[in-house]
């Protein structure tokens, strides 16, 4: 926990370093959540095709980033998130010149059921 996953339209691949973006939000997760920055970890999924709208316009793109975090946070706190979280991806992908990036955050508690392990081998 927490457990970010990050989908992303193939248009943005050299304009939006994924690795960075992923520094930061752990940072950013940590802080707000009082949490490690050790438990934060994230995932990217490029989208080979992602349509926005009427699909008539070849310039948007989409950047979707599901946040999944541990139950008991307000919704103060989650709000702060993800309007933290939006702000981060306008500023990692300002740089996808020609195109409208279609940003979105969503943060959820994990399950009842969630539990994790890690294991050094």
């Amino acid at each position: 926990m927490p457990h970010a996953v990050v989908d992303y339209s193939d248009s943005l691949t050299g304009a939006f370093d994924r690795r960075a973006f992923a520094l930061e939000l752990h940072v950013l997760v940590a802080e707000i959540l009082d949490t490690a920055i050790g438990n934060c970890k994230t995932r990217f999924h490029r989208l080979e095709e992602s349509v926005v709208g009427e699909g008539t316009d070849g310039r948007a793109v989409v950047v979707h980033v599901e946040l999944a975090i541990a139950r008991g946070r307000t919704a103060q706190t989650k709000s702060r998130l993800t309007r933290a979280v939006l702000e981060l991806v306008e500023r990692h992908t300002a740089k996808a010149a020609g195109l409208e990036v279609h940003a979105s955050v969503d943060v959820r508690d994990l399950g009842e059921a969630y539990t994790r392990s890690v294991a050094a081998l």
